[in-house]
């Protein structure tokens, strides 16, 4: 009999329904648990050994600026893999593709966790960062190829949830790893998640695009379907707003420690708490996404998210302006966030479903992009409150504000000249 873990993974075995609740008509559809390790694990694979910098600087002899850079390279990595490999699987297919990078992340662990040499961990971390993005890409492709309308919102919802739960779960494994092997420990983790995405990926996941609905072709080829999706407004206006919107995020990303622990006098520990609570409220609200978006629709509820975190971030500009030149309240701050990163929960899923369905006849492509773009935006975008040469409240909330004002814009002038299919 076969056990229940591989049971849940197994996908091969299940026909697909009718349209009639969202199944697109073939052979077998990929196992929810299936995609869930092959997309999860992006946040893993960065936010798991930030506890284990300072050991790592110690054993590889290095400094500070090059453990940090083997964050951004994995970052770099991630963005890279989903823009590059999206597009391959649109003519490959998608399970060999997840296998292979499975199977890459895996090894790239393993040389992190043996590595005595920075230039050998930057060069892992970075591989390592593409197999995890080239992976993420083709699982969600997978998922517009297998689902369509509402029933593929859920999914979305289903996998940003857990996605959500890495950037919270990752550094508290990494903490409790490192008492017992050090930093090495960590990677060793990684590489046995890999290995479990690996059968995941083998046992729940079947292709998902048959031969007779690829899209064969080389680079020229390639480039060309992904530049007939960045001229499709009804693809690129969701897109390029959530751009934005992601700049606007990872300013909070990437100021918001120094900013609240200098500007608002707050400790580590209590930093640590406002952080938890805001992820706390991404997850509940991906959660809800997930339940009223089969009654709903993604539209209504993207719209109703969207307002949501773009009200957040301007109230916060506003206690910020009304606070000038001291700092506002922690408790009107907090709040702020919340309601901000609240929205952002609900406000991923709804997106990226309705990117994906507008692109569905080249989904790989349509998912590197829609992934891609907005990773490579706002990781650009982490450093910017430091560059505005104040550390203050008010300069991370303009900052983030610019950005959601800039999307608000764009969600209301460009809209698609062309109504999406109805779900």
């Amino acid at each position: 009999m076969r056990r229940p873990f591989l049971a849940g993974l197994a996908g091969s075995g299940a026909r697909a329904r009718s349209s009639a609740d969202g199944a697109v008509s073939i052979r077998a559809r990929p196992s929810t648990l299936a995609l869930v390790l092959v997309t999860g694990t992006t946040a893993l694979s960065t936010d798991t050994y930030i506890a284990a910098l300072p050991a790592m600087r110690a054993s590889l002899g290095t400094t500070d600026a090059a453990v940090q850079l083997t964050l951004t390279t994995c970052i770099a990595g991630l963005a890279l893999g989903q823009l590059l490999v999206g597009p391959v699987s649109d003519a490959r297919g998608r399970r060999r593709i997840v296998l292979a990078a499975t199977i890459a992340f895996a090894a790239m662990s393993v040389v992190s966790a043996l590595s005595t040499s920075i230039v050998v961990m930057l060069l892992a971390r970075l591989l390592s960062g593409g197999a995890a993005g080239a992976a993420a890409a083709v699982g969600r492709a997978a998922v517009t190829d297998s689902f369509e309308g509402r029933a593929a919102a859920a999914k979305f919802g289903t996998l940003t949830s857990v996605s959500l739960v890495a950037p919270v779960a990752g550094p508290a494994i990494g903490a409790l790893l490192l008492p017992f092997g050090g930093w090495r420990a960590v990677f060793w983790f990684l590489a046995v998640v890999g290995v479990v995405m690996l059968v995941g990926a083998a046992v729940g996941l079947p292709e998902t695009l048959p031969v007779e609905r690829r899209r064969p072709g080389g680079v020229r080829q390639l480039l060309r379907r992904t530049g007939e999706l960045i001229r499709d407004r009804p693809f690129i206006t969701p897109v390029a707003v959530q751009c934005l919107v992601t700049c606007g995020f990872f300013i909070y990303i990437g100021g918001s420690s120094i900013v609240l622990q200098t500007d608002l006098g707050i400790g580590p520990g209590l930093y640590a708490t406002v952080f938890a609570t805001d992820a706390a409220a991404m997850i509940v609200s991906s959660l809800l996404f997930r339940a009223l978006v089969l009654r709903l629709g993604p539209e209504v509820l993207r719209r109703c998210a969207f307002a949501v975190q773009a009200g957040g971030v301007f109230a916060l500009v506003a206690v910020a302006l009304v606070a000038a030149p001291s700092a506002p309240p922690l408790v009107a701050v907090w709040t702020c966030l919340a309601v901000m990163t609240f929205g952002l929960g609900a406000y991923l899923p709804a997106n990226a479903s309705i990117a994906q369905r507008a692109g569905r006849r080249y989904a790989g492509a349509a998912s590197a992009l829609s992934g891609g773009l907005p990773f490579l935006a706002g990781s650009l975008m982490t450093p910017l409150t430091g560059l505005l040469g104040s550390q203050t409240v008010l300069a991370m909330a303009g900052g983030m504000g610019a950005f959601f004002l800039l999307a608000v814009v764009l969600a209301v002038v460009a809209r698609p000249r062309r109504r999406s299919a109805a779900t």
